[in-house]
């Protein structure tokens, strides 16, 4: 077989997999497997009196030598009332060293500094990506909490992502800010714009509901339990760590082009869980990314770090080298990537 045709095969055979994991008759199965019928999706008013405080981080990494790799980590929380941001915090770009193997001082400080005890757990992946994501995770813990002790009963705190940890140093962490928002009456749940939660042995689980309301003609804005359903979720791709949350799907506009996964504690009220989709739909009417809450853009447009700032930290190592002695050429050994090279042809 030749080069094409062995392209054209693994691109019909990709698409195969993707059929069979969203077949025609996704709504169907779904509804057979779950038991969900029109009932099980509720209706909230868009509609808030409170302020919805947004919570997001970035990281990027900035330089690899393969042993070790320097990335640039931040958090940044928005805070909104009505129509207006009454609230906005970045944390200072932090400069860290993400070497893979035992141990991590730079995760280790900065934790400290954070919750003023060190991690219970050390940071030990293999990966610096992962790394620097466990330390992007700490900073937004820590801006969350910050604001948990800040806003008013009945306000919002919205994470972007989950309630799950991806290291266990942050177990006590959640914990910490779900206690502290229950003894403040602040409200918290976390919005993931892209999930791996299944059912039925690999279904993705957010086009089945949708597709679901759609046939059942429900109108939107709609939120729908879908770990109401036992059995109905593969457990074994939604458990990082532990599940502290009750896991929803929500469409929170007509003219959103699709729906988001969504997890709030277990102990919640229905009360409270409709006042927290509320919230959501009140503030998901923004045009950029309609159906979507736009305090977790605004979080996300001014924590990203860019090109721009990716290049000046390097080059201010560079003149850090510089001052210790080092020349280019030393850099060039050190970080030097033929890669690099590669893209220059």
């Amino acid at each position: 077989m030749d080069q094409k045709s062995l392209y054209r095969y693994a691109i019909q055979r990709v698409a195969g997999r993707i059929r069979e994991s969203a077949p025609a008759d996704l709504a169907e199965l779904f509804s057979a497997c779950s038991g969900f019928g029109e009932s099980s999706y509720r209706h909230c008013r868009p509609e808030f009196d409170g302020a919805v405080c947004a919570v997001d981080g970035s990281d990027t990494i900035v330089l690899d030598a393969g042993s070790f790799a320097v990335a640039a980590v931040r958090a940044s929380v928005s805070a909104y009332a009505g129509g207006a941001r009454v609230h906005h915090r970045t944390t200072p770009l932090q400069i860290v060293t993400v070497n893979p193997g035992a141990g991590n001082e730079d995760f280790d400080a900065l934790f400290c500094d954070c919750f003023h005890c060190p991690p219970k757990v050390h940071l030990d992946h293999d990966d610096p990506v992962r790394n620097a994501a466990v330390i992007r995770d700490t900073l937004e813990y820590w801006a969350a909490m910050e604001m948990a002790a800040e806003l008013e009963t009945g306000d919002l705190i919205v994470l972007d992502g989950t309630l799950q940890v991806r290291h266990a140093s942050h177990d006590e962490v959640i914990e910490s800010l779900l206690n502290l928002c229950n003894l403040r009456g602040v409200l918290i749940a976390a919005v993931t714009k892209r999930t791996s939660l299944t059912w039925g042995g690999g279904h993705p689980i957010v086009p089945a509901a949708e597709e679901l309301a759609r046939d059942l003609g429900v109108p939107e804005p709609w939120y729908l339990r879908v770990s109401a359903a036992e059995g109905l979720i593969d457990r074994l791709t939604a458990r990082p760590w532990k599940q502290r949350g009750e896991q929803y799907v929500a469409r929170l506009h007509p003219r959103a082009q699709r729906a988001f996964k969504v997890e709030i504690p277990k102990y919640y009220s229905p009360e409270m869980v409709e006042r927290v989709f509320s919230a959501l739909a009140f503030f998901a009417d923004d045009g950029r990314v309609t159906g979507y809450p736009y305090p977790l853009l605004d979080a996300h447009l001014t924590t990203k770090i860019g090109r721009d700032a990716v290049e000046q930290v390097r080059q201010d190592i560079i003149r850090g080298m510089d001052r210790l002695g080092m020349n280019l050429a030393d850099y060039i050994g050190i970080f030097g990537d033929y890669h690099d090279e590669f893209d220059r042809y």
